[in-house]
């Protein structure tokens, strides 16, 4: 006898078995495949980019203006490449315009689409609110009074990720857009503020520089390329995605290979007469172990093919679909050969292993046991459920399949809370980011207005409550953003994780967020330094303020002057409910507290492709793993079937006493769903400031657990429907034939 042969018989006996395992396989792949995909693309363009396009390594302001001559002296001095830029910001009907001057050695501009700009009426913009807002090449835009014709898209490497201020937490495409016009024209627009870009050599002396420059201009801010979030979180979220690639690979066929394991076990021991009978022929133990090893291979191979296939074939839109909180990128999608056979190979093992520790199970057992089908002993007492009570036939059934077949149950309520946990997972999300925009607003005060300016004051001519706002750096240079302000202010209300109101008199106060990140808690003496100096200083944590949206310090105006070397009484920032008459010239920063909620509405809004994906990924697997149980259930039970045709059950009477024993698994299945999406979904959000993202509440809306209920019970019953014709291809002789267990 050649066991060859009962490979395509046996696939063409359980081919549903086959298709719905390597449906599974395939949906878990594909993730693993996106973020690979994705996040080598992106990586890969954004080092290009960086390198052709000249990406500064900072950028600083300073009190004085440097002159070109010195900027010079400066660079040979200390080895590095170092360049003044002008910009200016004008706000037309709530959009904001960031005019750059070029620069020639340091963030340069790629035009992308259209060409340059070649006469003084022309302008070229960053591509990214170009798209956003149904702007072509040859369109007119206004700018303050003037209205200039598009020539083209641009890019530039160090806003690859639009924020308007290094502090917002999310892009801003929409009312928000990069510019550069002639040189000419430029000079026509005013006082400009200006900043300064350097990039470092291997040769360079960086601290060297950073303390002659403050000495000599004293420094306003330094932002490093590692601190400045317009370039870490493209490369950041790009090895986010490889690393979550790499835990999919692990997590997600892990948990199919759970369920499909278990039926790969079942189906083995269904076979323990074939398994007893080709044992007594003389097959050893390891030929049968790797037969059977070839059956649950199947599912492995095909599913990791196709997908790779898929992936390989669909590799450039893929790709795409991790642009999304980027400008336009051209990136190059492909599938690295290795990722793809790591998809093929790790799968395959596993379902292998499950079917060889089965069969190897299987053969520790006396050989009569396996020629009579009694090898597991344990389904006897399934049998014998409930033998002694009074209850009706229908019950009795449903409980005897139930309790008597805990792995077949285990596969049904893992399909049910699978689909349930990734469909209300996807809109935790979406609802969590969206919820966001009011929470952080809220934390963030009642102010509307934010200004920073270029310069320090020490009286306010312009109204609204000021304050100092700096930063300085823990001792792994990571910043952090001090706040000097009165306890007084009317836009702001400081209390702690219990409610209860704080006075910054007390000393310096951390946010919570800044508790997270850096570990620090009340009562610790730290040490922090002056980013522009770098003179440090210890400090005491008096106290912990709750605000997940900032990393900061909060403490009096004296007290943050004194921490940062500034005057007691001097203040850069001003906060007020109304817009203030600020000539633009003195403004470094302007943002509405009011920007933090149309980021959140903007990130939603790109995500919705992403939320529907995970719906449709949640369904598959609850419609696949249900169908795949309850179809063994149906197989195992064509005996029962048979004599219930026999004593003259209609089809229909079958199905409801059959199909419905799992309905009880629906509804523990959904709310067991439902704890551990809040757990994942907070181990996410944790994880993800690392990221330099503000830490988010986890919130599910009303109408989102209504989805992900009336969806899983869908695809529960859908699945149910579909298997009806199992029961009518049951022949009533098969109760006459002795092939039960």
């Amino acid at each position: 006898m050649k066991l060859n042969r009962r490979y395509l018989r046996s696939i063409k006996e359980n081919r549903s078995f086959y298709f719905a395992s390597t449906v599974l396989t395939v949906v878990t792949l594909l993730l693993y495949f996106l973020f690979n995909i994705a996040g080598n693309a992106i990586l890969t363009f954004s080092q290009e980019f960086y390198e052709r396009n000249k990406r500064e390594d900072a950028h600083f302001s300073a009190y004085m203006e440097i002159p070109q001559e010195e900027l010079s002296e400066l660079a040979d001095t200390y080895g590095i490449t170092l360049e003044k830029q002008r910009y200016i910001n004008i706000e037309t009907d709530g959009v904001t315009a960031r005019i750059f001057d070029r620069t020639q050695t340091v963030d340069l501009y790629e035009i992308t689409q259209g060409r340059d700009v070649a006469e003084d009426d022309e302008i070229v913009l960053s591509e990214g609110y170009a798209v956003e807002n149904g702007v072509k090449v040859g369109d007119g835009m206004k700018i303050g009074r003037k209205k200039y014709t598009v020539s083209g898209f641009m890019q530039r490497p160090d806003y690859l990720y639009m924020l308007e201020s290094e502090d917002d937490s999310y892009k801003n495409i929409s009312t928000f857009y990069l510019c550069y016009m002639t040189d000419r024209e430029f000079e026509t627009l005013g006082d400009t503020g200006c900043q300064y870009l350097v990039r470092y050599h291997p040769d360079s002396d960086v601290m060297g520089f950073r303390k002659a420059v403050h000495e000599r201009y004293y420094m306003r801010s330094y932002s490093a390329a590692e601190e400045n979030p317009r370039i870490t979180m493209v490369e950041q979220q790009a090895q986010m995605f490889i690393g979550m690639a790499y835990v999919l690979l692990c997590i997600l066929p892990l948990v199919a290979v759970v369920l499909i394991s278990i039926i790969i076990s079942r189906k083995v021991k269904s076979e323990q007469r074939m398994i007893g009978t080709l044992s007594a022929l003389g097959y050893k133990k390891g030929r049968l172990m790797l037969h059977y090893a070839g059956f649950a291979a199947i599912p492995g191979l095909v599913g990791g093919i196709l997908t790779a296939v898929i992936s390989m074939a669909a590799a450039q839109p893929m790709s795409e679909m991790g642009l999304q909180d980027y400008e336009p990128m051209r990136v190059l999608g492909r599938l690295n050969p290795l990722n793809a056979l790591l998809g093929v190979v790790i799968p395959t093992l596993l379902y292998v292993a499950a079917a060889l520790l089965s069969v190897r199970k299987l053969l520790k057992k006396d050989t009569v046991l396996l020629l009579n089908g009694n090898a597991d002993g344990g389904k006897k007492k399934g049998k014998r459920l409930l033998a002694g009570r009074q209850i009706s036939f229908r019950t009795k059934f449903a409980l005897r399949s139930l309790l008597g077949n805990p792995l077949r149950s285990l596969v049904v309520l893992l399909g049910i809370f699978l689909g349930c946990f990734i469909m209300l997972l996807g809109q935790g999300f979406f609802d969590s980011i969206d919820h966001m925009g009011s929470a952080a607003a809220k934390e963030m005060g009642s102010f509307e207005h934010q200004y920073v300016l270029n310069e320090m004051l020490t009286e306010n001519p312009y109204g609204g409550e000021a304050m100092l706002a700096s930063a300085v750096e823990d001792a792994g240079g990571s910043r952090l953003s001090v706040i000097g302000t009165a306890d007084s202010n009317p836009y702001l209300n400081f209390r702690d994780k219990d409610g209860n109101s704080v006075s910054l008199k007390e000393g310096y106060y951390i946010t919570s967020l800044a508790q997270l990140t850096f570990g620090w808690q009340a009562g610790d003496q730290v040490t922090v330094y002056n980013p522009l100096s770098l003179e440090k200083k210890e400090i005491r944590i008096a106290g912990i303020i709750q605000n997940n949206v900032q990393k900061s310090i909060l403490t009096t105006k004296a007290l943050a002057a004194e921490l940062t070397g500034l005057e007691e009484n001097s203040f850069n920032c001003i906060v007020s409910d109304r817009a203030l008459s600020i000539p633009e010239a003195k403004i470094a920063q302007e943002s509405r507290r009011s920007d933090i909620t149309d980021q959140a509405k903007t990130m939603t809004k790109q995500m919705n492709f992403l939320l529907q994906m995970m719906i449709g990924l949640g369904m598959i697997i609850c419609i696949a793993a249900v169908y795949v149980a309850v179809n063994m259930l149906v197989t195992e039970s064509r005996g029962n079937i048979s004599m219930l045709k026999v004593l003259g059950y209609r089809d229909s009477q079958i199905n409801k006493i059959l199909l419905r024993i799992h309905h009880v698994l629906l509804p523990i299945g959904i709310l067991l769903s439902v704890p551990c999406v809040y757990a994942a979904a907070h181990a996410f959000f944790l994880w993800m400031v690392e990221f330099g993202v503000m830490l988010m509440d986890t919130y599910i809306a009303p109408k989102s657990y209504l989805i992900s209920i009336l969806l899983t019970a869908g695809c529960y019953f859908g699945s149910l429907w579909l298997l009806r014709r199992k029961v009518k291809k049951v022949d009533m002789i098969e109760s006459l034939k002795d092939n039960r267990e």
